[in-house]
């Protein structure tokens, strides 16, 4: 199995309305994730680059869907999403901009 660096862990940030919920509410941040990373590979990554306390990670992987365009038909690709929760009073500041 190939080792992923923890920098490539992270792919992106997940903003929208519910992820804004849940930050708010529940201290949950959302990322995209890269779909071999596990756990605690996400938890390490998020650990040492924001110097925050995570106490659990959920993950899923969201299937890609199929679409057409004419004749052509095609699919986007499979990805993983993490769901986060950090210790009271922990803040990742990449969401508060």
């Amino acid at each position: 199995m190939r080792k992923i660096s923890k920098y490539d862990v992270l792919l992106q940030p997940i903003m929208t309305e519910k992820s804004n919920y849940m930050r708010q509410y529940f201290q949950t941040y959302s990322f995209f994730v890269h779909l071999l990373a596990n756990k605690r590979d996400i938890k390490q990554a998020i650990e040492t680059l924001w110097d925050v306390k995570v106490l659990k990670v959920n993950t899923s992987i969201l299937a890609g869907k199929s679409k057409a365009r004419g004749r052509t038909r095609y699919k986007h690709p499979n990805r993983k999403k993490a769901m986060v929760t950090l210790a009271q009073g922990d803040v990742i500041d990449v969401f508060d901009v």
